[in-house]
């Protein structure tokens, strides 16, 4: 009997981790996203070679890609070991939701898996929005997320530059949330709800991805127009939400879909290509110094970070704050 922990199971497990279909880096996804760049390059008659307008030096180089390169490498290292697996949770949360129906679910007609896989990603994006802007306007959750915006230059793998309490808390919030619809789902439509999830769970992941998602954090503006991206967040928007400017603070928190900030009023929709600086800036857009310039750093910072918000908040205590001499702190605003 074959040892199913070969070196050939081993070798496929790091490469789904590292490059599979499921994530940016499957080559299918990277290639899809070089032709749409190519396009953009021969439409715009950009002078020079497009290897060197693509993929700058400068930019692939820069000590802050190679910071990614590290968080990348140690995200996947820890999804490999399932730590941020929010399948296991989202199915507990699933079955304890259909558990309130009658056995065997309703026996309803199952909805056609288009009308699946956009409830899927509606629902999925909806949890995303909110996960993203609480991180932006919340103070202690800011320093988790403060190392993505850190990135000073941003390729596809700027998309792992997270730390992983940011992870565990989106994977959180997403198994609730997908897991309370999957629970639904049973609970009506029985077994044939499994065929129809997978099928919508892929038929959104492949739209996304085939819609330039790797270009989102690149220095390759692409716009949808001003009518879509009321709609979906290009990767022209996503990258406004990196800049350092002002004016494009704290908007487009959505990651698939533009209804979110348009409906909460995030949405900045811009009227013509922008230039941007990336990288984190305070309230009036002055550039901040580089404290994750390390991996070691991009890991412990935030947790300093939190720590410090943490032993503030605990001084705001009423019982606490009885036994401190020093007059009460200034008022706690999130950071930007």
């Amino acid at each position: 009997m074959q040892d199913s922990a070969t070196p050939g199971t081993m070798l496929s497990a790091v490469y789904d981790a590292l490059a599979g279909p499921g994530t940016r880096l499957w080559p299918v996804w990277l290639l899809l996203a070089v032709l749409i760049a190519y396009a953009l390059y021969r439409r715009r008659r950009v002078e020079g070679s497009f290897l060197a307008w693509a993929f700058p030096r400068q930019v692939y180089f820069h000590a802050s890609h190679l910071v990614d390169i590290k968080l990348f490498l140690v995200g996947r290292a820890m999804a490999m070991l399932g730590v941020f697996n929010s399948v296991v949770f989202s199915s507990a949360v699933a079955l304890w939701v259909a558990g309130a129906f009658p056995a065997g679910g309703l026996g309803l007609a199952p909805p056609h898996p288009v009308l699946v896989a956009l409830i899927l990603l509606m629902v999925g994006d909806f949890a995303v929005y909110w996960v993203h802007r609480l991180h932006h306007e919340t103070r202690a959750l800011w320093p988790f997320h403060s190392l993505h915006h850190s990135a000073e230059v941003m390729t596809p793998v700027t998309v792992y530059r997270k730390h992983p309490v940011y992870d565990l808390i989106s994977s959180f919030v997403r198994g609730i949330l997908l897991g309370t619809l999957q629970g639904v789902f049973l609970g009506l439509f029985a077994g044939e709800v499994g065929y129809l999830m997978v099928l919508g769970v892929n038929a959104g992941y492949v739209l996304f991805n085939a819609a330039g998602s790797n270009l989102r954090h690149t220095h390759i503006w692409f716009s949808y127009g001003p009518l879509l991206e009321r709609i979906f967040i290009s990767p022209a928007q996503h990258q406004i939400h990196h800049s350092s400017a002002v004016e494009h603070h704290d908007c487009n928190y959505g990651e698939v879909l533009a209804i979110w900030d348009w409906m909460f009023g995030t949405l900045y929709v811009p009227e013509a290509e922008e230039r941007l600086q990336f990288g984190l800036a305070d309230a009036e857009g002055r550039p901040l110094p580089q404290r994750h310039g390390t991996l070691s750093a991009a890991l412990m910072v935030p947790l300093r970070d939190f720590a410090e918000v943490l032993g503030a908040a605990l001084r705001r205590n009423p019982a606490a704050r009885a036994q401190d001499e020093a007059a009460p702190p200034e008022r706690v605003t999130p950071a930007e």
